[in-house]
Parts: C-alpha cells; sequence; structure tokens
C-alpha cells in the first residue's frame, strides 16, 4: 500500500492575530501582558516547530518503509524476471535443440530415403543384368544343346550307317559264303550261324537274309533237298514277309 506524501507546514504562513485589551491597566501590567504574549508565541512557535519535526521524521520513516519496499518488489520483479528468462532461455535452447534434431531426423529419413532409393534402383539394375544375363545363358543352353542334339542326331545317323555298313558286310559275306561253298553243309552249324545272325542283324537285313534263305529254299520244306532250317521262336513277325508264308507252317516246319 503506497504512503501518502509528507505535509510540511510552513512557519512563514501561521500568523497570531492577538488583540490588545483597551489599554486601562497600568503599565506594570501591561509589561506582564507582554510577556505572556511573548510566551505564549514562543510556545506555539515550539509546538509548530514540533509537529513540523514529527512531521519530517514521519516522512523521513515512510520514505525508507517506501524505499524498502521498492527494493523488495525490484529484487523480486529481478528474481522473477531471471527466472523467466531462465525459463525462457530453457525453453529456447529445448526448442533450438528439437528442431536440431527434427533437422537430422529429418534429414537421416531423407538420406535413408534416398539410400533406400538408390539400393531399390540398383537392386532393380542387378535383376535387370540378371535376366539379360540368365538369358543369355539360356540362349547359348539352347544353342549348345541344339548343337548336341544335331551332333547325336548326326551320330546316331552314323552309328546307324555303321551299323547298317556292318549288317550289309555281315550279309553279304555271309551269302557269298554260302554261294561260294561246294560241300554240303552242316544243318546243326547252318541252323547256328543262321540264329546268331538274326539276333546280330536289323530288321531291315533280318528281311534279306529271310528272304534270301526262302530263296534259296533253306526255309520252303516242300522243295527242299537237304537243308531246311527251323525258324520258329525267332519272332519274325516284325519282318517285312508280306509275300512269304513264314509263320503259316508251310516254312520250316
Amino acid at each position: 500500500m503506497a504512503t501518502p506524501p509528507p505535509y510540511f507546514i510552513d512557519p512563514s504562513f501561521v500568523h497570531l492575530t492577538i488583540h490588545n485589551p483597551p489599554s486601562t491597566s497600568t503599565p506594570k501590567q501591561s509589561r506582564a501582558l507582554d510577556s505572556f504574549k511573548i510566551f505564549v508565541s514562543i510556545f506555539i512557535i515550539l509546538i509548530l516547530i514540533a509537529i513540523l519535526i514529527a512531521l519530517i521524521v514521519v516522512a523521513h520513516q515512510s520514505n525508507q518503509y517506501d524505499l524498502r519496499d521498492s527494493n523488495e518488489n525490484i529484487a523480486r520483479l529481478q528474481r522473477e524476471s531471471t527466472e523467466n528468462l531462465t525459463k525462457l532461455v530453457q525453453q529456447q535452447r529445448i526448442y533450438t535443440e528439437n528442431k536440431r534434431l527434427e533437422h537430422q531426423q529429418n534429414l537421416t529419413t531423407k538420406y535413408r530415403f534416398e539410400d533406400q532409393l538408390i539400393a531399390s534402383q540398383k537392386h532393380e539394375q542387378d535383376l535387370k543384368l540378371a535376366m539379360q544375363q540368365l538369358n543369355q545363358q539360356i540362349n547359348m543352353e539352347e544353342r549348345r544343346l541344339q548343337i548336341l542334339l544335331q551332333e547325336q542326331q548326326l551320330t546316331e545317323q552314323h552309328r546307324k550307317e555303321d551299323i547298317s555298313n556292318a549288317n550289309s558286310n555281315l550279309l553279304y559275306t555271309f551269302i557269298q559264303e554260302i554261294i561260294s561253298t561246294k560241300e554240303p553243309l552242316n544243318q546243326t552249324i547252318f541252323q547256328l550261324k543262321i540264329e546268331s545272325l538274326i539276333q546280330r542283324l536289323d530288321s531291315h537285313h533280318k528281311s534279306l537274309l529271310i528272304r534270301f534263305l526262302y530263296k534259296m529254299n533253306y526255309l520252303n520244306a516242300q522243295h527242299s533237298d537237304s537243308i531246311t532250317l527251323n525258324v520258329h521262336g525267332m519272332n519274325l513277325k516284325e519282318l517285312d514277309l508280306d509275300d512269304m508264308d513264314i509263320n503259316s507252317g508251310q516254312v520250316g516246319l
């Protein structure tokens, strides 16, 4: 609560008016009255001085109290200002740190996204390159398999040709031997040779052999004078013998 300012009384503004009674007394009484007036005036002046001093003291004490309260208020305001400033500095520091962390996190997220994007693009490129290499390998493997198949077919063809040539040579040698033989043939040896040839020859040369034997009357029991071969169990049904009655019972029975 504010203290009112001190109130000062200037003695110069105080006027004492003393009315003198009619001069009916003696000079002695007049002197006594003058002395009394002087005493009263001095007393009044002393009272006024005392009042003035009291007012000055009260005003001084009031000023001291106001100054003390003002100093306490200033100190309190300074403390509050310091605390508020400290809080603001801390809040600003926290805000700055949060912004820095957020910016760093955003940069980290951005770099991570860019790294992931680069890694994804690199992975996609690697997949494309791997697919291209795989397609090239598949094409090369297909060409290699095609070449191997052609080589295998050619080898098989050569093998068949070699077998056919070998069978032809074997059959030709046998026919030449039969034709050039002047002595009578042994039934058992001749039968064994025929069975061996039938096991070794292919279907085409088997057919040629059977036709040769049929024409030479070695399989026709009705026209054979010396040797008649038994072809039962030799599985001749797969041969091209439509014009020959091999399995009807007329040959080699």
